[in-house]
């Protein structure tokens, strides 16, 4: 009887270890989930991306990467569909 009680103690402190654990985790997931704004649109990540490109200093090889990958789109689509 010694070994289960002992046995069923050691069990007991190890799932209050995981409890307090556990709780821990939701604490601190809930004060990042705080600090995250409730919610944004696509409008106002459209205008931040514009914004941060306006405001980049390297807008020419902004613009020639975003050109080369708009070209890139068809051909990659016709790749994937042909590939299957």
């Amino acid at each position: 009887m010694e070994i289960d009680d002992a046995n069923g103690a050691s069990i007991e402190r190890e799932l209050d270890e995981l409890q307090r654990e556990s709780q821990a985790r939701r604490a601190e997931l809930r004060t990042l989930a705080a600090e995250l704004p409730d919610a944004t649109s696509r409008r106002a990540v459209m205008r931040a991306m514009v914004s941060s490109i306006v405001h980049a200093p390297d807008r020419p090889l902004v613009a020639k990467r975003v050109a080369l990958k708009i070209a890139r789109t068809p051909s990659d689509l016709v790749r994937r569909f042909r590939n299957g």
